[in-house]
């Protein structure tokens, strides 16, 4: 059973979304494509844990705090007295592990992939042993890729390759088991736990005046679109929504991208590229969020401040 599912991160749509509104620097473009790759084969794993029976909960893309270290869970199976932790790596290429690290045929090198299992797994048994909980840990680093190779490997290491993740969950499904009330207490009181409004400090730098303006579209980001009276169409892919909808979801990005800023009508207005006027605009807003303040004065609460920790 799934109990949280995975969404795209913060950060990936904050480059996400400069990426095709502004010329992002090499090392941002480099950031933007690890971070694309990365929930890219977070999703490509997420198909194996959904075969899993019901007394299996899975709990994806946690972000926790304990002690005061934060920490970061790709995937956690929660199966009677045991907690399964995965990470989760999309690399490609073939390496050699040497030392503690992956050497890649042209002298690259990725540090030890079992780093921050080693760093998570702790923190996360002090976590559960606070909650009141008793349960077993057993981690495992998942290579996602199958055009990733791993050469010179320890067998006394708890990595998974793409070609083994059929028989792995095919072994967990055939063991019997029942959801038992502190597993599902303790799945839940993770989430709860779960930080969704942390921003990072190093995202890349912007001003609302050079960033291009306009709806993007949300399957292929294109900005050209065909609009009738009710509906807007994008003119590259075909994705047809309503213009509220695209409205919205303008809306969302810009407070994304600018938290600090009230969301007001003009300034929607002026991110949609003044595609629709401030009263259309108006209405959206007033329909989809709450309403503070009167005449000049309105802003509109979208959702929940992202703060920055």
């Amino acid at each position: 059973m799934i109990i949280k599912k995975r969404s795209k991160p913060l950060t990936l749509r904050v480059l996400e979304s400069l990426n095709y509104r502004t010329d992002l620097k090499v090392l941002e473009k480099k950031e933007y494509s690890n971070h694309t790759k990365g929930f890219e084969g977070e999703t490509d794993f997420d198909i194996y844990p959904e075969i899993l029976p019901a007394d299996n909960l899975v709990i994806n893309d946690l972000l926790l705090k304990e002690n005061g270290q934060m920490f970061q869970i790709d995937c956690l199976i929660l199966k009677e007295n045991t907690i399964f932790l995965y990470e989760i790596k999309n690399y490609s290429g073939s390496y050699d592990y040497k030392n503690g690290a992956l050497h890649g045929q042209s002298d690259f090198i990725i540090s030890d992939p079992l780093t921050q299992v080693h760093r998570s797994q702790p923190l996360l048994h002090n976590l559960v042993r606070k909650l009141g909980f008793q349960m077993e840990i057993k981690s495992k680093v998942v290579f996602i890729n199958p055009d990733f190779y791993l050469y010179e490997l320890p067998r006394d290491k708890p990595f998974i390759f793409a070609n083994q993740l059929p028989r792995h969950f095919e072994q967990m499904a055939k063991i019997t088991s029942v959801t038992n009330v502190a597993q599902s207490q303790l799945a839940n009181q993770l989430c709860a736990l779960h930080i969704d409004n942390y921003r990072p400090l190093d995202l890349p730098q912007y001003d609302f005046s050079v960033l291009k303006k306009g709806i993007i579209c949300p399957r292929c980001f294109s900005f050209d679109h065909i609009n009738t009276r009710q509906n807007r169409i994008c003119s590259a892919c075909g994705y047809k929504e309503t213009a509220s909808d695209a409205i919205i979801r303008s809306a969302d990005e810009c407070h994304l991208l600018y938290p600090g800023l009230n969301v007001t009508k003009r300034l929607i207005t002026l991110w949609c590229g003044e595609e629709y006027d401030e009263q259309r605009v108006q209405r959206v807003l007033a329909r989809h969020s709450h309403t503070h303040g009167h005449y000049k004065s309105t802003f509109y609460e979208l959702h929940s401040p992202l703060f920055i920790k």
